[in-house]
């Protein structure tokens, strides 16, 4: 039996990542799960899918704990508690254009998937590049290498309408997907620390949380931010509408506290001034 784990945001598809594969490997003879973790329920906010699939019956009714393969949708990197999961010698599949400049007790393939949903008009109400489907191209060519016609079964079954552009994306996902090879300089990557396995553990009696809203630095769910220009009036009606409350007044004058701000490009919808505001991708 082999687990992946899909990794993203809300918004991304993700959960329809994880259908689409599964429904892949079905059709391709295998017995499959496919499961979603919300957290947040809410757009931008993490969110991971589990696929399970194997020659014989699953047994198994949990979540994934330590995956084989983990794949990423969000063009942000994965989390050190994402990274930690994958098994060591698994495989981590990323939304990525250029290399990844590090190693990890795993192999690293990529897949500049945001650009081929953007180069196929693929994309979210926001106006966002929806790379879930070029990422599956991805998997399956590194996965079950004779499995494309399978996806693209899959994703017209699935999709109807928008099969077309689709599955050209998935396409060009499974042409354009390279593993990495490890150079030297690359980084070493940052694992979150085993902390479930380290010494005896035993359940709270009451399960209440040590930390407020506050400590949720919802800035790190995005790449991209918003950027305020000189056409900016001060009217503040996207600080109204901002959910993190990452947007205030002081004095007239408009301050965005990355460190909350999500991403989530509310305040560019909103904005009444055209070109006030525009949502911009910060550096991975």
């Amino acid at each position: 039996m082999k687990e992946l784990v899909l990794v993203g945001r809300g918004g991304e598809g993700v959960v329809l990542a994880s259908q689409l594969l599964a429904d892949t490997f079905a059709r391709a003879g295998f017995w499959v799960q496919s499961f979603p973790e919300f957290k947040a329920e809410r757009r931008g906010a993490p969110i991971s899918a589990f696929v399970r699939w194997a020659d014989t019956p699953i047994h198994r009714r949990y979540k994934v704990r330590d995956c084989d393969v983990l794949a990423v949708v969000s063009p942000s990197p994965p989390s050190p508690q994402a990274l930690r999961t994958v098994k060591p010698g698994g495989l981590v599949i990323l939304n990525r254009e250029g290399r990844f400049p590090h190693t990890g007790p795993f192999d690293i393939a990529r897949a500049p998937a945001s650009r081929i949903a953007r180069e196929h008009d693929i994309l979210s109400a926001e106006g966002r590049p929806m790379g879930n489907v070029a990422l599956l191209g991805a998997c399956v060519r590194l996965l079950l290498p004779d499995g494309l016609d399978v996806l693209e079964e899959a994703i017209s079954f699935r999709m109807r309408a928008t099969a077309e552009m689709n599955v050209a994306a998935a396409r060009e996902g499974y042409a354009r997907c390279t593993r990495q090879r490890a150079r030297t300089g690359d980084a070493p990557l940052e694992l979150a620390p085993d902390t479930a396995r380290v010494g005896a553990w035993s359940p709270p009696l009451f399960p209440v949380s040590t930390i407020d809203s506050l400590g949720v630095h919802t800035g790190s769910w995005s790449l991209e931010r918003p950027v305020l220009t000189d056409r900016c009036t001060g009217c503040a009606l996207c600080a109204l509408f901002c959910p993190e409350g990452a947007i205030t007044r002081d004095d007239g004058s408009i301050a965005i506290d990355d460190l909350y701000c999500k991403g989530c490009g509310i305040c560019e919808v909103v904005c009444p001034v055209r070109n006030a505001i525009r949502m911009e991708v910060v550096a991975a």
